[in-house]
């Protein structure tokens, strides 16, 4: 077996999750994808089994940790208890969606753990977020083995098997964090102000703990700039959309009206959210895509002050 995808949901990121499959499938992608879900199947599942050259398998999840904190815990599961045999393994954000060829990513894996920075990254090897995870990593007595100004984004990692030691690093993280912060349960979306507060050094929870794993891991690494995400202009590579106003849930117009225009994320969802697995009916994608598009026009117009 050489590839296996995996994403996890709740709620409508189902949504998400489907597009993001429609862009493996148009991205050239054969073979399994793994989709861990909290509460019922999405309406699409039934269509999900029939693909000519994906398999999707749907894994009902019962931890009471935040799916954001569980990400490294089911990977591992994944690899050693669902598909041991996987010589490949990507996770991705089901906000997430392919824009270039699958094989490019198999490629970039082979050059370590393939991760992208973030929209905040750098975060200087000085920075005092970086102290406060040193301090708890000695407390533990756990070891830096890299320094870098990386701040790398929590929602894609990809990776081979010779790199499976890289996720119980990220498991170990994941714990440590969530000792600091009360337990797994809790997230950056249900944080108390102090806490989701960027000078509280956990705040993004399982995104601070990868970045704590490299720091701590041995294993190499090879990253993309945040382009790689349409977080910055010039990317080809992935699209993430980020924050709570998900493409599935925007309302285009009345924010091209507030100065908020139509982001590269919002087109290249809206792009895959159709075929072959149909998010959407037909008739409520076409009234989106004339939606964005108009959206796209006033958004030369008004600009947010």
């Amino acid at each position: 077996m050489s590839s296996v995808v995996v994403t996890l949901f709740e709620g409508d990121h189902h949504l998400g999750a489907a597009a993001l499959i429609n862009s493996l499938h148009a991205a050239g992608f054969s073979g399994t994808v793994i989709c861990g879900h909290r509460g019922p199947l999405p309406p699409w599942a039934h269509t999900a089994r029939h693909l000519a050259d994906i398999e999707v398998e749907f894994v009902a999840l019962e931890t009471t940790a935040h799916l954001t904190n569980y990400k490294p815990e089911f990977l591992l599961h994944v690899w050693t208890t669902l598909r041991p045999a996987a010589a490949r393994l990507f996770y991705f954000d089901p906000d997430i969606v392919l824009k270039t060829r699958w094989s490019f990513l198999e490629e970039w894996t082979d050059y370590g753990v393939a991760l992208v920075e973030d929209v905040n990254s750098p975060l200087p090897e000085s920075h005092p977020r970086r102290g406060a995870w040193r301090r708890c990593l000695a407390a533990r007595r756990k070891r830096v083995r890299r320094e870098t100004p990386l701040y790398v984004n929590g929602g894609f990692i990809g990776l081979t098997r010779e790199h499976l030691g890289f996720l119980h690093e990220w498991r170990d993280a994941m714990t440590l964090v969530g000792e600091e912060i009360g337990g797994l349960d809790r997230s950056m979306f249900s944080f108390a102000a102090d806490l989701a507060s960027p000078a509280y050094p956990f705040s993004k929870t399982d995104q601070d703990a990868l970045n704590i794993a490299l720091m701590s891991a041995s294993q190499p690494i090879s990253v993309m700039g945040a382009e790689a995400m349409d977080f910055r202009p010039g990317g080809w590579t992935l699209s993430h959309a980020i924050g709570p106003e998900k493409p599935w849930r925007k309302k285009f117009l009345r924010a091209a009206l507030a100065g908020r225009a139509p982001t590269p994320a919002d087109h290249a969802f809206w792009q895959h959210a159709s075929a072959p697995l149909p998010a959407f009916s037909a008739r409520t994608a076409t009234r989106q895509r004339s939606s964005l598009s108009l959206a796209g026009l006033l958004g030369r117009f008004y600009r947010r002050a």
